[in-house]
C-alpha cells in the first residue's frame, strides 16, 4: 500500500509540472505584454487561448499577468 501511495504521488506531481509552451508555439515577447498589461482574460480576448487549453481556474485565475504566467512557463 505504501508503494502504492508513492507511486500515484510522484504521478500527480509530475502531471502538476508547468508546461513548456515553446514546444508548441513559439516565443512571446513577455516585456512588451507586461507593458500591455496582459492578463490570461487578455490572451483569450486577443489568442482565443480558452477553446485551445483546458486551464487550471484554481491557479490561472483571469487577472493572472503575463509575467507571473512566464514565471512558471517559457
Amino acid at each position: 500500500m505504501k508503494y502504492l501511495t508513492l507511486v500515484a504521488a510522484l504521478a500527480f506531481s509530475a502531471s502538476a509540472m508547468a508546461v513548456n509552451c515553446t514546444d508548441c508555439h513559439e516565443t512571446i515577447n513577455v516585456e512588451e505584454h507586461t507593458e500591455m498589461e496582459a492578463t490570461i482574460a487578455t490572451c483569450n480576448d486577443c489568442h482565443d487561448m480558452g477553446s485551445a487549453h483546458e486551464l487550471d481556474k484554481e491557479v490561472h485565475t483571469p487577472d493572472l499577468t503575463i509575467k507571473e504566467c512566464a514565471d512558471c512557463h517559457e
